[in-house]
């Protein structure tokens, strides 16, 4: 529990850190006051009226000052309206469902590609397939995401029209064949590149542990093949996947931004773009925070299963 502590508190100040600098670099762009004005106050004529709704969003303070009331009203879930009127809240809960569902399939397709093609790699290592699987991985992994998205726009949505170019938000248990139509593309686009980085972790780890005395045990007792690679060899041979999923969270987030503009998606990650572009401060740190907070909860549960995937990590943590 003391190892816990010390985590999660080392989190918030990782949280507090990220969340001030955003407002701090929001509140030193060029021309920002004049930019929210030109946005949300386009009706008003006069200085008073416009100082004061500069005042009303505290624009007026310090840049620390700023950041109290942001923490204040964010704590409080008084998070305001955006430039268009709409409820901070609603607007991102609508932009968070999308993306949430887009990085939650995007990591379920990387991981499914990705450990049975790791293992099957490390298994025939120096073959046939662990060549073929590399050249691939390493053709994915030198191919961004802002690459593939309008690669797969052209050949599968204007060559051979399987798929929408542009995709809707429509609910699985609506129509699920629908769904699956508007979100393939994009999460194959978001997920491609992080599965091969996937892939390539796993299987050098898997190759490593398959060399240990204890496989070499198994192997004399006449363990099968089978409970060799999934029963001994591909626990202890995912901490460093494990460590890469996590942090492939902060990977989704930036890839989704790409592809929720690319494929029309209206994610969370396309609302902070257009919210950067039109000075929409409040809409802007709120999500921010939100994505800071997923990252390091994620990156807090790999730390806490460390312990489950090795009794090494118990031992250690409790001997400090």
């Amino acid at each position: 529990m003391r190892y816990v502590g010390q985590r999660f508190v080392q989190l918030v100040i990782v949280v507090i850190a990220v969340t001030f600098t955003v407002s701090l670099a929001l509140s030193a762009m060029p021309n920002a006051k004049e930019r929210v004005i030109l946005y949300r106050g386009a009706g008003l004529t006069n200085q008073a009226e416009k100082d004061k709704l500069l005042d009303s969003l505290h624009l007026n303070d310090s840049p620390p000052a700023q950041y109290g009331y942001f923490v204040k009203d964010l704590v409080t879930f008084n998070w305001g309206t955006t430039n268009n009127n709409e409820s901070v809240k609603t607007s991102i809960w609508d932009g968070l469902q999308i993306s949430i569902r887009l990085m939650f399939y995007g990591q379920l397709f990387a991981l499914g590609l990705a450990i049975p093609v790791a293992i099957g790699a490390a298994y025939r290592n120096g073959g046939l397939f662990d060549r073929l699987s590399t050249t691939i991985s390493f053709g994915f992994l030198s191919a961004p995401t802002y690459i593939i998205a309008p690669v797969a726009i052209l050949l599968f949505s204007v060559h051979w029209k399987f798929f929408p170019s542009l995709s809707k938000n429509v609910s699985f248990f609506d129509d699920p064949w629908l769904h699956f139509k508007n979100f393939i593309m994009p999460t194959v686009a978001l997920a491609l590149p992080v599965a091969a980085g996937y892939m390539r972790l796993l299987r050098a780890d898997m190759v490593n542990t398959l060399q240990s005395d204890f496989i070499t045990t198994a192997r004399a007792k006449g363990v099968s093949t089978n409970r060799i690679l999934f029963g001994h060899a591909l626990r202890p041979s995912m901490f460093s996947l494990l460590t890469s999923a996590a942090i492939n969270v902060g990977t989704l987030v930036g890839g989704s931004l790409i592809v929720e503009t690319a494929f029309g998606l209206n994610g969370l990650g396309r609302k902070t773009v257009l919210g950067i572009f039109s000075s929409d401060f409040r809409l802007v740190q709120v999500t921010v925070a939100i994505l800071a907070l997923v990252y390091v909860f994620f990156t807090f549960l790999v730390d806490i299963a460390y312990g489950w995937l090795d009794p090494r990590v118990r031992a250690a943590r409790t001997l400090s």
